[in-house]
């Protein structure tokens, strides 16, 4: 099953229209369905998990009880994604807490799916248009806080916490490139208030890891 690709930092990111959507702070979930076994494979970004696995079977748990379900629906009678073999599934897994991907396993965690991978072989992400119109009413998706260009006012302005964000955002492109992984370029930015918090807990590690 196909890992998340790593997202590339503000400053090597096309000067070019995009959404932005809020970027959550938990863990990298993914789920794999296909037409004939429905989601039958789950993992986190580094490994595959089930019921099973110690911490993370919570989150294949909530997957199966929420998301599953409406999803295999979507996937079986929309015309857009009824002919698919196989796609993938990204969610984000975190609580109220949740920082720099640890958890505090005393509260409830959920997942939030914010990207969806079609194909067996020529594999492509939904633009981030496509994303929000398929699946913005159906699940819950992130909030989208800006659509325009990627520019250095944007960048400023989420840095300033403008936006209300947490960690940050990620830039979604709107225009498919064949030199992105999935065909959809994306950026992210962070706030410099959760860099201030990397610095706190980490210090220059953190930053270096969990920064742009």
């Amino acid at each position: 099953m196909i890992e998340y690709p790593s997202i590339i930092a503000s400053s090597k990111a096309p000067r070019a229209n995009c959404v932005a959507f809020d970027k959550l702070d938990g863990s990298n979930i993914r789920a794999k369905w296909t037409q004939k076994r429905g989601f039958d494979v789950f993992g986190t970004r580094t490994q595959l998990i089930d019921e099973n696995t110690a911490f993370w079977k919570d989150a294949v748990i909530y997957f199966k009880e929420f998301l599953a379900e409406p999803l295999d629906n979507k996937f079986r009678k929309d015309s857009d994604y009824r002919n698919e073999r196989e796609i993938i599934v990204y969610g984000e897994y975190f609580g109220e807490h949740s920082f720099a991907g640890v958890h505090d396993e005393t509260e409830k965690r959920r997942i939030i799916v914010f990207d969806v991978m079609t194909g067996h072989k020529n594999r492509r992400f939904v633009g981030p248009k496509e994303f929000i119109k398929s699946f913005g009413e159906l699940i819950e998706i992130p909030r989208v806080v800006y659509e325009g260009n990627l520019n250095d006012q944007l960048i400023a302005d989420v840095r300033a916490g403008k936006y209300g964000v947490n960690e940050g955002v990620v830039c979604k492109g709107t225009i498919r490139t064949g030199a992105a992984r999935g065909g959809i370029w994306m950026a992210k930015i962070k706030t410099q208030a959760y860099f201030d918090r990397l610095n706190e807990k980490f210090g220059a590690e953190g930053i270096q890891k969990y920064g742009e």
